[in-house]
C-alpha cells in the first residue's frame, strides 16, 4: 500500500475498514448517540495526531485504534466527573432524544452488564458486543490472556446469578445433593 509522508493513506484504510466498529464500541459504553458521536470525532482526531505511531500491520493498527478510543473514553469519564453537578443536570436535560425501547431482556442484561465490577464489564463488551478474541482484549487491555478468560468466566457466573436466581438455586440444591451421598 503507498503512503504520503504523514502516513495518510494507511490512516484512511484502517479508519474505513474499522471505523463503524469503533463508533459501536463507543456507542456501547456512553449514554446517548450525540456523546458517542463526539467520542468518535475525539478518537479520530487523536489517532490523526498520533498517527506516526500507529502500528504498520493492520491487525494491530485495527487494536491501536481501539486503545485510542479507549483512552478517550477514560479521559472523557475523569472529564464528567470533574464537571459539577448542576452542570450534570442541565446536560441530561437538553438531551436530544431518548434512546429507541429496548426488549426488557435486553434491558435487564445490559443492567446486569453495568452491575458487574468494571474490569469484569470490560471483557463481556468486549468479547460479546465488539467481538475481541481473548488474546486480543489481553492485547488491549495490557495484561495476560489468562487473566482475560478468568475475567470472563468469573463474570459470566456472576450474569448468571443476576439473570437467572433460581437457575444458581437449583445449582446449589444439586451440589448440596451430591455432596451428601455417601
Amino acid at each position: 500500500m503507498t503512503t504520503d509522508q504523514s502516513g495518510g493513506s494507511f490512516f484512511e484504510s484502517v479508519v474505513s475498514a474499522n471505523g463503524a466498529d469503533v463508533m459501536r464500541y463507543l456507542e456501547g459504553r456512553v449514554h446517548d448517540g450525540g456523546d458517542a458521536a463526539e467520542a468518535y470525532g475525539e478518537t479520530l482526531l487523536t489517532a490523526w495526531r498520533a498517527r506516526r505511531r500507529m502500528p504498520t500491520d493492520p491487525a494491530e493498527a485495527r487494536l491501536w485504534l481501539f486503545g485510542v478510543a479507549r483512552k478517550v473514553l477514560l479521559n472523557n469519564t475523569r472529564s464528567l466527573a470533574r464537571r459539577s453537578a448542576a452542570t450534570q443536570r442541565l446536560r441530561e436535560r437538553i438531551t436530544a432524544a431518548p434512546p429507541p425501547p429496548a426488549s426488557t431482556d435486553a434491558v435487564e442484561v445490559r443492567d446486569a452488564i453495568k452491575a458487574l465490577p468494571t474490569e469484569l464489564a470490560d471483557v463481556i463488551r468486549l468479547t460479546y458486543w465488539d467481538g475481541f478474541t481473548s488474546h486480543e482484549i489481553a492485547d488491549f487491555l495490557g495484561i495476560p490472556a489468562s487473566t482475560v478468560r478468568t475475567r470472563i468466566s468469573t463474570a459470566r457466573e456472576l450474569l448468571r446469578t443476576a439473570l437467572d436466581p433460581a437457575a444458581t438455586a437449583r445449582d446449589q440444591s444439586t451440589a448440596q445433593s451430591l455432596s451428601s451421598e455417601p
